[in-house]
């Protein structure tokens, strides 16, 4: 019987970060930035990043965060093509993926704070609580998606994928 392998991203344009879990279990988790300038070149080396990712774990399936309109177009544009990019991969490669809202990984793991800086040291310390992993902010994130789709695949058996 095949592992299930999830992959949970908090993809950005410039530092992502990854987590993977196989059966439940956390495996391997971390960050990875593109610094050029050109944002079509950032692109192309995300999508061979998160490619050796599936590739090296054998992923199964994907989650991954919705983007949010952001103060600054340029930001949000950057972030939609990335969320572009990845999705068609996965399509490509026929691999199960569900975009999760911050909000709702935030409301099922209980994530608060009234401002981004609190959310995210909340978010920090929930991964440190339970799964003893002291990390980076775009790593915890990752982690935090990836136990949301966890926590809520347990609950609802007939939890459905995108096709």
């Amino acid at each position: 019987m095949e592992k299930d392998r999830l992959l949970a991203l908090d993809q950005a344009s410039a530092v992502s970060g990854y987590a993977i879990f196989e059966d439940g279990k956390l495996i391997k988790y971390g960050a990875f930035s593109v610094d050029d300038e050109k944002i079509t070149t950032r692109l192309v080396k995300i999508k061979k990043y998160v490619l050796d990712l599936i590739t090296n774990f054998n992923i199964t399936r994907v989650a991954l965060e919705d983007i949010q309109l952001q103060k600054n177009v340029e930001t949000f544009k950057a972030l939609a093509q990335v969320l572009g990019v990845l999705t068609e991969t996965f399509e490509e490669l026929n691999i199960p993926y569900e975009i999760v809202y911050s909000s709702s990984w935030k409301s099922t793991l209980k994530i608060k704070g009234s401002k981004r800086v609190e959310q995210k040291r909340n978010a920090q310390k929930y991964v440190l609580d339970t799964y003893g992993v002291k990390a980076t902010q775009d790593t915890c994130d990752a982690i935090c998606i990836g136990a949301h789709v966890l926590i809520n695949k347990r609950k609802n058996a007939t939890f459905d994928w995108a096709d």
